[in-house]
């Protein structure tokens, strides 16, 4: 399978997952409770972690730039779907999401649509960079001779 299909097939994981997750909490009462998005994170290092895998046992590709890459992009394009979606839901669906935000303490007043676009996109390059690099130090030691031995 080509880099680019790995990296789009992970990051539509992440997406489904992290919007599956919201719309979940809604049906069931809590999306009010933005303390909950911490748990994007498990979402993100899940698709990273599944990109870089498949890219190691079926591309038999161990390059660290290459799966340093392919999981920072699919972690970031996950993510920015979900802001997309984010923006097209409180723009077209439902505009109280803004106020739910705003009256928590976490944002803050005074919120706006780009602020909060802002520091998601701010927060979730942080969060792909991190995860990546985390979970580079555990791929880094997979040889793809011992992949084709087991084989």
């Amino acid at each position: 399978m080509t880099n680019q299909k790995i990296v789009l097939k992970n990051a539509a994981k992440i997406y489904a997952a992290i919007v599956g997750f919201y719309f979940f909490m809604k049906l069931i009462g809590m999306a009010e409770v933005v303390e909950f998005r911490i748990l994007n994170i498990l979402f993100v290092i899940w698709g990273i972690n599944n990109s870089i895998r498949n890219n190691i046992h079926e591309n038999m590709d161990n390059n660290y730039l290459t799966n340093l890459s392919m999981g920072f992009s699919t972690g970031l394009l996950g993510i920015i779907g979900v802001i997309a979606s984010l923006v097209m839901y409180i723009t077209l669906i439902d505009d109280s999401l803004m106020m739910t935000l705003q009256s928590t303490s976490f944002w803050g007043n005074n919120l706006t649509l780009p602020k909060v676009v802002f520091s998601m996109t701010v927060e979730a390059m942080a969060s792909c960079v991190i995860s990546t690099f985390v979970l580079m130090q555990y791929w880094k030691k997979h040889k793809i001779e011992s992949l084709i031995k087991h084989s």
